[in-house]
């Protein structure tokens, strides 16, 4: 076992410990609250920025808007084109209603999820664990792949983890976050 290995199970462990202990509702509360939720909210526009971008009635819209722009002609609508503002709206727009939705599924979930009986109260404390445990993958994710841009799949940080046991090393190459940039690039490139 290597150094990665002995901080994955020590931070599973502390995943079990704090889930079952604060349950699901505290734990969502805690993720969700403030800043934290502003930059989880951020990580979901992340994840779903690839997805729905592809959906049809997205790339109508966009089209759409770019249509508009070009036919205008002036310098700044050539200006806005060339940072493509279309993108840029999009991810404002996905920002807001991912916003508005989280802040409306927290507040149901967790007066769902506190309340006083005994099956309610393990469930609680099984999600907690869940929950606590999910965040710290995609934090570790999001990591890995700023990681990853900065020094590549193979660099330093890379030795560090080669040899792991529990495959953090494969986890670190294989980032399925890099399946997500590279379809924003994708799309980027294509010209939406």
């Amino acid at each position: 076992m290597i150094t990665a290995d002995v901080i994955l199970l020590a931070t599973l462990a502390a995943c079990l410990i704090l889930g079952a202990g604060f349950g699901f509702g505290k734990v969502l509360r805690f993720i969700t609250g403030g800043r934290r939720g502003k930059i989880l909210s951020i990580i979901i526009c992340y994840f779903l920025f690839g997805i729905v971008l592809n959906f049809g009635f997205v790339q109508d819209l966009l089209n759409e808007f770019t249509t508009a722009l070009k036919d205008n002609g002036s310098w700044i609508c050539n200006l806005l084109l060339s940072i493509r503002i279309d993108l840029i709206a999009f991810a404002v727009a996905l920002f807001i209603v991912v916003q508005i939705l989280r802040r409306i599924i927290v507040r149901i979930i967790a007066h769902v999820m506190e309340i006083n009986c005994k099956p309610i109260r393990i469930i609680n404390r099984v999600l907690g664990v869940v929950l606590l445990t999910a965040f710290v993958v995609i934090l570790t994710l999001v990591a890995f792949q700023i990681i990853a841009w900065i020094s590549g799949t193979d660099g330093a940080f890379y030795t560090n983890l080669e040899g792991s046991v529990f495959g953090v090393d494969k986890l670190f190459t294989d980032n399925p976050l890099n399946a997500i940039f590279e379809n924003i690039r994708a799309s980027a490139k294509s010209g939406t």
